[in-house]
């Protein structure tokens, strides 16, 4: 079946229509001729994947990962026309959606857009008589895609993913299921995260993994064991976190604690973050969702007082110790959820509220309590432009839409990241 390409949607599906059907696939670029094997077909549309290109556009380029479709869909796509299309969905889904016409905005494009990635999770499968490093397929609920090795992570993740899989077949440690790399920037230093269901012992993974100690700068060597009545964290080696530094103020990140993959972006986000600050004051300052305390150990030098609100305990463990390290002493942590917490700390006289809530974006309560007691200005920070539409609907009535930044963290993927600005009405 050939179909023509009229543009690519969020998130990153290429749209076609065919007697007033929609056709969704999973490459194709606008003007682009394409062929497609169906794969649902509904009453209003088709899900599809493309098998051959028959009228390629310009903008079209060659994949550098031959696995790419599972990790990053986007490599065929021109860098530059991939930041376009990325604007463009935003804009015409803020004009859609809530009328906004956001005549202005723009995607800030990644500084690297290979070897980008300071965390990678893969999967161990079990391929051609041995263990395999793979990534998830996108398009099936239990098939995997064997890989080598990734060009979105550096050298030295690949090398020591490669490293490790190879004693994990040596040594035969088939109970690893999954392996996670995080990389310092700054320190230069690598944390190996391995998961699995079994319970073991620490001198077993210690003994048989010493080779990559003596050959690889680790951090530390961490096995979490991962069940459904149990998630228990075993050091084998050195130290459960690394070390990373954002304008002079040192992080530590725990092996299970959430951190941006792409530190370049992540200072071009606080910088952003940083000047919308100064011209609001600063005064109070809150920040739901807040993890390991990016944001509010950046922002406590001016502030008059950080709260955080964090609900892992993981991740309350390194924000207390992030605090400790930088030496604050005007932040106030929370722990619990922010949904639970949001009405005592709407209460303060807060003059900005930071939101980064995960994918699900903030739930229909919180949307509600930030209504009922409005913060002065709210900075939201969001990975999923769906969501953010739909919690802007709800807000909108009460708050002006003042500015608004895209980020892209993620090249080569369809994923947007974006700062929005939003300001009481008076």
């Amino acid at each position: 079946m050939q179909i023509k390409i009229e543009k690519v949607v969020y998130p990153g599906k290429s749209l076609s229509m065919q007697e007033g059907k929609v056709i969704f696939t999973d490459e194709g670029l606008p003007d682009e001729i394409v062929e497609i094997e169906p794969l649902k077909t509904k009453s209003n549309y088709i899900e599809a994947k493309t098998i051959h290109t028959i009228e390629q556009s310009d903008k079209r380029v060659m994949p550098r990962c031959n696995h790419y479709k599972a990790c990053s869909p986007y490599q065929y796509i021109n860098y530059d026309y991939q930041l376009l299309i990325k604007e463009k969905q935003i804009k015409d889904d803020f004009a859609h959606h809530l009328g906004q016409e956001l005549k202005n905005f723009k995607i800030k494009s990644s500084q690297n857009i290979w070897e980008y990635r300071n965390k990678l999770r893969l999967n161990v499968i079990w391929n051609n008589g041995a263990d395999t490093l793979a990534y998830h397929d996108p398009n099936y609920q239990n098939r995997f895609v064997p890989i080598d090795s990734c060009f979105l992570a550096s050298g030295k993740i690949n090398k020591l993913f490669i490293a490790t899989i190879k004693l994990i077949n040596e040594h035969i440690l088939q109970f690893i299921e999954e392996i996670e790399i995080k990389e310092s920037k700054y320190s230069g230093g690598l944390l190996l995260v391995l998961f699995g269901k079994q319970n073991i012992e620490h001198l077993r993974l210690s003994k048989h993994l010493a080779f990559l100690e003596e050959n690889f700068p680790l951090a530390g060597i961490v096995y979490i064991e991962n069940n459904e009545n149990r998630k228990k964290e075993i050091v084998a080696l050195g130290k459960n976190y690394i070390e990373e530094e954002i304008l002079n103020k040192k992080f530590h990140i725990g092996a299970q604690s959430f951190f941006q993959i792409n530190m370049g972006m992540l200072q071009i986000l606080i910088e952003d973050i940083n000047q919308t600050v100064r011209l609001c004051n600063f005064g109070i300052i809150a920040d739901l969702y807040c993890g390991i305390g990016t944001f509010g150990v950046i922002l406590s030098d001016k502030a008059i007082k950080i709260i955080g609100v964090e609900s892992s305990k993981e991740n309350i463990y390194f924000l207390k110790k992030n605090i400790k390290i930088n030496k604050i002493e005007n932040y106030d942590i929370y722990e619990g959820t922010s949904e639970d917490s949001a009405p005592k700390i709407l209460e303060e006289k807060l003059n900005i509220l930071i939101v980064d809530p995960p994918r699900k974006g903030l739930d229909r309560l919180m949307c509600q309590k930030l209504l009922k007691n409005c913060p002065k200005n709210i900075f939201y920070i969001s990975c999923n432009p769906s969501t953010l539409i739909r919690d802007l609907k709800m807000l909108l009535p009460k708050y002006k839409l003042v500015k608004m930044h895209g980020y892209d963290f993620f090249p080569h993927t369809p994923h947007i990241e974006t700062f929005t600005h939003l300001a009481r009405k008076q």
